[in-house]
């Protein structure tokens, strides 16, 4: 063994972790899924798990919601990972006192706990379970005259029990920092609360990367008064940005009706509207996809059926000649066709959207090719 082997040796066994070794094969970005479609095409599959991503943008742009969508997918991600890894120590020897401790710990644990740091007092529980959030499963955390040092600290306590697989902080621009605090409202304050999110987004992303948890930190848009041209930019200053690993900016797009045809901006009564995403940075995967949409309705939340058509459409399994569409095995290159053997050919996004909420096979169907490919 070379002395660098025996190094290496060393600090393994000085701080308990395996923190460098020779080979390691590069492990796949883990990932939190959305529930579009076309929000996972542009992001290769969701957001990823044990790194900060801030989502920022104007008001009413979409950002708590897609953030309460990602939550709502956690949950069920973290159920079905604490029951896979409950039958695969089950299925280990139980003689083994390290196998059955671990067995014992996990069945009193849970699943991966959620945190919601509400700093707005604004969220809406009934639309949160529209979007498939279990509220009752939530950690809600409510500060009231905390400083924003202080939330950070409880945020940082709840990421280090490795109990917590995400965190979302509903809003970062609403906090004050202890210094703001403590001025009366005659007295200025400079920096808001960015030296206080650096060290937080430091920290934060030591141990979110330690324990697998993903940290969401909702940001918004405010007047750049340090520029002579004007302009918006987001709170928190330089180190929040480059501590996260991905930044999302979100904006209302068009207006649509019930059957997802675009309307003017002057529509009196839509029944959703586009929410317009633009990654600002990534250190995850490509960065290719720079612009996508995904379709929110107000009655139901996200579209998933006409996000998943937009999407068949870029990888073929859905083919468009003029305004007829055609369903497509990309596997063989036919043109699918019904129970009874003819084609299926449909005119209209809004009719391939309607057959396939009809016929659910297919759409699982593709739903199935579409993951495979983005994943």
């Amino acid at each position: 063994m070379s002395k660098l082997d025996i190094l290496i040796k060393d600090f393994n066994k000085q701080y308990k972790e395996e923190i460098a070794a020779r080979g390691i094969p590069r492990i796949k970005t883990q990932k939190i899924p959305f529930s579009s479609p076309r929000a996972n095409y542009m992001l290769y599959g969701g957001i990823p798990r044990g790194r900060i991503v801030e989502f920022a943008g104007e008001e009413n742009g979409g950002k708590t919601t897609t953030a309460l969508d990602i939550v709502a997918n956690a949950q069920k991600l973290f159920q079905e990972e604490w029951e896979n890894e409950i039958t695969e120590l089950e299925a280990i020897d139980k003689k083994k006192k390290e196998q059955q401790s671990r067995l014992d710990y996990i069945k009193a644990r849970g699943p991966k706990q959620i945190v919601y740091a509400d700093c707005e007092n604004t969220l809406d529980e009934e639309w949160a379970q529209k979007l498939g959030v279990d509220i009752d499963k939530l950690i809600l955390l409510k500060p009231q005259s905390q400083t924003a040092e202080q939330i950070f600290e409880m945020l940082l306590q709840m990421i280090d029990t490795d109990e917590v697989g995400l965190v979302v902080i509903d809003s970062l621009g609403v906090m004050l920092s202890a210094q703001a605090y403590e001025k009366s409202m005659e007295e200025k304050t400079y920096g808001g609360i960015a030296a206080a999110l650096t060290l937080f987004s430091k920290k934060a992303e030591l141990l979110c990367t330690k324990y697998n948890c993903t940290l969401i930190g909702i940001n918004q848009m405010r007047e750049d008064i340090n520029s002579p041209y004007g302009g918006m930019i987001t709170t928190g200053g330089k180190g929040w940005k480059h501590n996260c690993s991905v930044r999302l900016m979100f904006q209302k797009g068009a207006y649509i009706d019930e059957r997802g045809n675009e309307l003017r901006r002057s529509a009196e009564s839509p029944a959703g509207n586009l929410v317009m995403i633009n990654i600002v940075k990534t250190k995850v995967c490509k960065p290719d996809r720079r612009v996508g949409f995904y379709t929110l309705k107000y009655d139901s939340g996200i579209d998933i059926i006409a996000d998943t058509v937009e999407v068949a459409l870029k990888y073929g399994i859905i083919q468009q000649a003029g305004s007829w569409f055609n369903f497509v095995d990309i596997d063989t290159g036919e043109i699918i066709a019904d129970d009874e053997g003819e084609v299926i050919k449909l005119q209209g996004k809004p009719n391939v959207i309607e057959y396939l909420e009809d016929n659910q096979y297919l759409l699982e169907e593709i739903t199935n090719k579409i993951n495979s490919k983005i994943n």
